[in-house]
């Protein structure tokens, strides 16, 4: 048999058009939605009929939230590689998710293909959410001084008079940074530290 058989999909989210609109972009890249659900419940009624390879999982649902429904779906499916879809741009979901048997976890604002890929990914047997060690010790001391004089709200070259190092250098520590924190900008470096809680905010007028 040269044709793969395609990769089979539960589909849960509790807004139709957000659903419709990922069936059709599944569906068009010859993944298969097997079944649908609106909540927690209906998830696992589905995967446990279906069996499908991914779950792929919206974290705010009613009747059952998405966390209790992947913390339950391993034991029922064991072959289901579950994948979290969020609204919530915040570390510590992905590090619970990640904790609780999570494969992948994609921001809902993502590219299309980005989900494709993510999905092909995981049925492929790579998962892209360790159970990881907590960011703080991911960081080095330099690292830290620099996210905490970002968070101050200094720019790059009052950083480089503070730390006597140069510009680069600076420039250097926070693309680190933002690579370690999975962040675009200043403004989300400061959210994910201060919900990691690797820094603490007394200054006035932080970046909301």
């Amino acid at each position: 048999m040269s044709h793969m058989m395609p990769t089979r999909v539960v589909l849960a989210d509790d807004h139709v058009l957000v659903r419709s609109g990922i069936k059709a972009l599944l569906t068009s890249s010859e993944i298969d939605v097997v079944a649908e659900a609106k909540d927690g419940r209906e998830l696992l009624a589905a995967v446990r009929e279906h069996r499908p390879d991914i779950a792929l999982v919206d974290l705010s649902m009613p009747l059952l939230d998405g966390f209790e429904a992947i913390r339950r779906i391993p034991s029922m499916a064991p072959e289901t590689r579950v994948i979290v879809l969020s609204m919530h741009h915040d570390a510590r979901y992905a590090d619970r998710a990640g904790r609780l048997g999570a494969w992948a976890y994609l921001m809902k604002d993502e590219a299309p293909e980005r989900l494709i890929d993510v999905i092909q990914q995981v049925a492929g047997g790579r998962r892209l959410l360790a159970a990881k060690e907590a960011v703080a010790e991911r960081l080095s001391s330099r690292e830290r001084e620099v996210l905490q004089l970002i968070v101050e709200g200094k720019k790059n070259a009052e950083i480089a008079r503070v730390m006597r190092r140069s510009v680069h250098t600076v420039r250097n520590h926070r693309a680190r940074l933002m690579r370690k924190l999975g962040a675009r900008n200043a403004a989300e470096l400061v959210a994910v530290a201060d919900t990691q809680g690797l820094i603490y905010l007394t200054a006035p007028g932080r970046p909301t």
